[in-house]
């Protein structure tokens, strides 16, 4: 027998939750050592240098037994090529299951630091923990929150079912629906509701699973439906999800009874039009009741309103001091017919087909420029004034999309030369004055104008802050590099634009950031752990592979 002990390591031991146990896990005695590697001869295997070890033995062991350090040395060093059919499978099941033990283990050490962690001023221990680990393990917020808020949830209140994740026999997927399903419920109901689901849970689809969760959490608590409705309305979001190929989706989680005003509404509108004879489909027009109500706001400042208001007073929204519109990115090859490189939608990075950008174009929009450096891609210049194209139909219709006309600086001349007959107000565009200099001339301004705020949120595209997804930079805050109370200057170079939860992290919490000369930003977390965010880089959108 291989005699080298140092293959295994020290058992899960303990129970979640006990500090005597967890997570500083006890030394293996020589007779526990022993014992482990008499169940792994009983079971067939001799270690993974024996000549006769057999790669089958070793496959189908790992569907079953303990998932010690040893087995699962044994099945990284397994030759697949070995195996036959049957085999396959079963080293398919094992890898599961070290995937759901290297989970379980994953979330443990989370929730340790959890446990370790005290809040600072406004910033929950979870979020503290969420942007050290989301950082570490390139996630997004919301993962990185998902994860946190599950791993806290199974240390503190379902630790048998952590357990199962430690011992590879339950996915995490299935640990998380359980956990998300009873975080409403009190401690000894969640318990009951682990009790009752978690004996099958391994034996279980996903979704045999979480309807065995949801009937038992509201069997075992029906007179508790009205408060978990209550704290569950904390969870009201509207998400959006592009799926490709100009597509996307809109979820609403909201009560239900709301749900069905809106859908009735959707539904009424959408019979009404098809009776007046509108070709749509049902489903088509139920949407274009959302888009209706969506366009009106945006254009005319009044989701009722189909054609602009009387009211000298009436406006539409603004963000950050400008009229709030759908900003497309497009080259002006693509704009003119003259290419068909793709366009993107600026806040959430969905791709739009060239035709798709020409008839949005078509409609009426307003027109920017965004100048960019030939090198890097990075913003240089952003027209102050938008320049109105009308609908090529003559049809009034209220603007909400905003052309950003992405250019490179040595472009502009050839540009201007195949433009000559464009429209006069892509010729007004092109020819704008730079301005971008002029914004830092009020470099002891609190807060930052508006041109600079939108120049700043541009050039960034998206949250300058590690762990930020494809939203609108703009949608977040500004933030003085070396801050204002202590002398920082209100300028380009002095400012970046991070999310709201980033900023407070920054500012309340010993996170870290500065800007290199090159624009990118350097975060430092508590633990000294670094990440680099860079301005984006538009050279895309031009046809250029950055």
């Amino acid at each position: 027998m291989a005699s080298d002990r140092s293959l295994d390591m020290p058992p899960l031991g303990g129970e979640i939750g006990d500090e005597r146990a967890w997570p500083a896990w006890p030394e293996p005695t020589d007779a526990e050592i022993d014992r482990r590697w008499a169940e792994l001869v009983a079971a067939g295997w001799d270690g993974p240098d024996d000549p006769a070890h057999d790669v089958a033995t070793v496959a189908a062991t790992a569907e079953t037994a303990p998932l010690t350090p040893a087995l699962v040395a044994a099945l990284a060093a397994l030759d697949l090529s070995g195996l036959d059919d049957d085999g396959l499978v079963s080293a398919a099941v094992a890898w599961t299951r070290v995937r759901n033990l290297a989970d379980g283990r994953a979330a443990a050490a989370a929730a340790a630091l959890h446990a370790r962690s005290r809040a600072e001023g406004p910033v929950t221990a979870q979020r503290l923990v969420s942007a050290e680990v989301g950082m570490a393990l390139r996630l997004g917020t919301g993962g990185a929150d998902r994860l946190v808020a599950t791993a806290v949830e199974l240390a503190e209140r379902l630790p048998s079912t952590l357990a199962a994740v430690c011992d590879g026999s339950v996915s995490w997927q299935k640990a998380a629906t359980l956990a998300d399903r009873t975080r409403l419920l009190d401690a000894t109901a969640a318990v009951a509701v682990e009790a009752r689901v978690l004996p099958h849970a391994a034996t279980r689809t996903p979704a045999l699973h979480a309807a065995a969760v949801r009937r038992a959490a509201d069997r075992l608590d029906p007179a508790g439906l009205e408060e978990r409705r209550r704290r569950a309305e904390a969870t009201v979001a509207l998400v959006r999800t592009h799926l490709g190929d100009g597509m996307g989706e809109l979820l609403a989680t909201l009560p239900s009874d709301e749900l069905d005003t809106i859908y009735l509404a959707a539904d009424t509108y959408a019979r009404r039009r098809k009776a007046a004879g509108d070709g749509r489909t049902l489903e088509r027009l139920r949407v274009a009741a959302l888009l209706q109500w969506a366009s009106a706001f945006l254009g005319y400042g009044d989701p009722t309103a189909t054609e602009p208001p009387d009211d000298p007073e009436a406006a539409p929204p603004t963000r950050h001091g400008r009229p709030a519109r759908v900003r497309i990115l497009t080259s002006l090859p693509t704009l003119l017919g003259l290419a068909d490189t793709p366009g993107e939608l600026a806040d959430s990075g969905a791709v739009l087909p060239a035709s798709t950008v020409r008839s949005i174009a078509s409609r009426g929009v307003v027109l920017r420029r965004l100048l960019v450096d030939d090198l890097t891609g990075e913003l240089v210049d952003l027209t102050r004034e938008s320049f109105p194209l009308p609908s090529a139909d003559g049809v009034e219709r209220p603007i909400c999309h905003e052309l950003a006309v992405v250019i490179r600086r040595s472009d502009v001349p050839k540009l201007c030369g195949l433009a000559a007959n464009a429209p006069q107000p892509i010729r007004d565009m092109l020819e704008a004055p730079l301005t971008a200099a002029d914004l830092d001339a009020t470099p002891l301004a609190y807060p930052a104008p508006v041109r600079l705020a939108e120049f700043v949120t541009t050039r960034a595209r998206h949250p300058s802050n590690p762990c930020a997804g494809e939203s609108a930079a703009s949608a977040g805050d500004l933030d003085h590099i070396d801050p204002a109370a202590r002398g920082g200057l209100t300028t380009r170079d002095n400012l970046h634009a991070p999310s709201r939860r980033w900023h407070l992290l920054r500012t309340h919490t010993r996170w870290r950031v500065h800007r290199e000369r090159d624009g990118s930003c350097w975060w430092t977390s508590p633990l000294g752990r670094t990440a680099i965010t860079r301005p984006y880089d538009y050279r895309s959108i031009t046809g250029d592979d950055p």
